[in-house]
């Protein structure tokens, strides 16, 4: 239950610098009287400012200031519900809304809007419009129940029945459905976006495939370009090796030519020494006839003795010469041969080894298009890397595709919800089940009040009225008194109702001028009844300018305007009569 305390204002449309304040509990009943234009209805402007930041009439911001100090506005009330205590003020110039929970104040870096929001929702769980509905009645410039359109009408039994949410969340369920819609768009597009990549992956792939291949037959080609060259380097060896074998083997005929040629030229130096001696003696047979060492004269006989052997000597030693000379040429040629095929075995082995270097140099050249191509058969890092994309394009297109259906499926549970919480959903259903309730209720107060009718709203709270004899009117065929009487009786019901509901339950009951002019004085007695029987907890609080209802009342609140400026006066009745005209 919210108890309404104090409520306070200073320097707030006739008031001045000094705080005007009603205890909101001090008296069960209520009278604020004073002329017209002296400030009266200044308390509900003062209450819906400080709850809501807007003034019960139609008042702009900047009037409510006072007109002469300018500045300094401020209104404040106080409030508990359960063991919490409230504290809201609000001023103007300088601007000002601060709320106290239990002398703490909320957050000081909230947003004005979010405090506003969360004042209304979570505390007082309502809001200006059904604050005027089940705490004010009454007022030139306030609109009875009656004469709301159908739409305000529903906003105002949402409320009461606290089902104003189902309303908040259908709006809200809008956004969600338009935001799922959108979800779905975006998901059907990045589907159709991943098939297209996923489409141009597998075709890249591919050609990267292809391309693999061909560079893998151009190095195949390579290799047997290669193969082909080391068949023929080694049929090259093989064919050297032979010669060099036919070489060898020609050469060991002649492998002995350079000994022989040596002990032939030794011999041939001998024989030349040999040669030379026996020419000397020869010549010196010829030329001699006396013996020089002895000087005794040679014979005939024996110097032609001597002359014919040196000859037959020397013609045996050249023929030996010429035999020797020529075996020596024999073998110098042979020694020459030699040497040609050693050259040649040589020059052989060394194009042997040549040819082994370019062997060498094409097997690695082999191995190496070898490993290459190994490396493009297996899963080299390029065709890793491209894998590893496609997976990742299936993996988002999986994800993807479990999301959207998701979506789908949530798109299908908000259009159940929407169906729900559409006025004629779970709402309607709603107040169907309060409707007999508030009808029972309505009657009721108009029975107190001594009119008989059967007042009935239907679930779009249009209004059937029958008299007992069965005759059908409506709201607006009723004289001004009458209308009051059921004006009053709603309020009474939608307090009862939002009591019932546990929606709103409140201390506070404004009547505003609904005694001055619009009911008579049966309505006024039956009125004061009715007042009398309202639960102990209600403080009610009547406006009017007819003073001779003052003494009918616990408590009578003077409003008085002097110099531009309004104050009040209280009277507090020792002796309290009821209502009865």
């Amino acid at each position: 239950m919210i108890v309404f305390e104090k409520v306070r204002w200073k320097n707030f449309l006739s008031t001045g610098n000094v705080f005007s304040e009603i205890d909101l509990q001090r008296s069960r009943t209520n009278l604020i009287v004073g002329h017209n234009g002296s400030g009266k209805s200044t308390i509900l402007d003062a209450l819906t400012f400080s709850l809501f930041g807007k003034p019960f009439r139609k008042i702009s911001k900047s009037m409510l200031v006072n007109s002469v100090n300018e500045k300094d506005t401020m209104v404040e009330v106080e409030f508990s519900i359960g063991k919490n205590s409230y504290h809201v003020i609000r001023g103007i110039k300088p601007n000002k809304f601060t709320i106290y929970c239990n002398g703490q104040p909320w957050d000081e870096d909230a947003k004005t809007v979010d405090q506003q929001k969360n004042l209304e929702q979570n505390v007082l769980k309502m809001n200006f419009k059904s604050f005027t509905q089940i705490v004010v009645l009454g007022s030139s410039t306030f609109v009875p129940f009656m004469r709301l359109p159908g739409q305000q009408r529903r906003e105002i039994i949402e409320d009461i029945l606290d089902i104003q949410v189902f309303s908040v969340m259908n709006s809200r369920l809008k956004d969600k459905i338009r935001e799922n819609n959108e979800e779905i768009k975006d998901l059907d597009y990045q589907l159709h976006l991943l098939d297209e990549k996923i489409e141009l992956q597998k075709k890249y792939m591919l050609e990267l495939k292809k391309k693999t291949e061909a560079e893998i037959d151009k190095k195949k080609e390579k290799i047997k370009e290669y193969s082909e060259e080391e068949e023929n380097s080694l049929e090259k060896i093989q064919n050297l090796t032979d010669e060099i074998t036919t070489l060898s083997t020609e050469m060991e005929d002649y492998s002995k030519s350079s000994s022989k040629l040596k002990k032939l030229n030794t011999f041939l130096i001998r024989l030349n020494t040999k040669l030379s001696s026996c020419k000397k003696e020869h010549q010196f047979f010829e030329d001699n006839h006396v013996c020089p060492t002895c000087t005794q004269d040679l014979s005939d006989e024996f110097r032609s003795d001597k002359i014919e052997e040196g000859k037959t000597k020397l013609d045996e030693m050249n023929v030996g010469y010429e035999e020797l000379q020529i075996a020596i040429k024999e073998e110098e040629e042979r020694s020459e041969k030699f040497i040609e095929l050693s050259q040649d075995v040589n020059t052989k082995n060394t194009t042997i080894t040549n040819i082994n270097y370019q062997l060498m140099s094409i097997r690695n050249n082999i191995d190496e298009i070898n490993k290459e191509i190994k490396e493009l058969e297996g899963s080299t890092p390029d065709k890793k890397a491209e894998f590893v994309k496609l997976e990742e394009l299936l993996v988002e297109k999986k994800e993807t595709k479990k999301t959207y259906t998701t979506s789908k499926k949530d798109r299908d549970v908000l259009q159940v919800a929407t169906t729900l919480l559409k006025d004629s959903g779970i709402k309607t259903r709603i107040i169907k089940t309060y409707l007999p309730t508030m009808n029972k209720l309505i009657n009721q107060f108009l029975q107190s009040m001594d009119f008989y009718v059967n007042f009935a709203l239907n679930e779009n709270f249009e209004e059937t009225i029958k008299s007992r004899y069965r005759d059908v009117f409506t709201y607006e065929s009723f004289s001004e008194g009458e209308k009051a009487r059921i004006d009053i009786a709603l309020l009474l019901t939608w307090r009862s109702v939002a009591k019932l509901k546990n929606s709103v339950d409140t201390n506070l009951l404004i009547l505003d001028e609904i005694f001055d002019g619009s009911l008579d004085q049966s309505g006024t007695s039956d009125l004061g009844w009715i007042l009398r029987n309202f639960d102990d907890s209600t403080n009610v609080f009547v406006i009017s300018h007819k003073t001779i209802l003052d003494d009918k009342f616990d408590r009578t609140i003077t409003v008085n305007k002097d110099k531009n400026y309004s104050t009040l006066e209280e009277t507090v009745h020792e002796v309290t009569h009821a209502l009865v005209g």
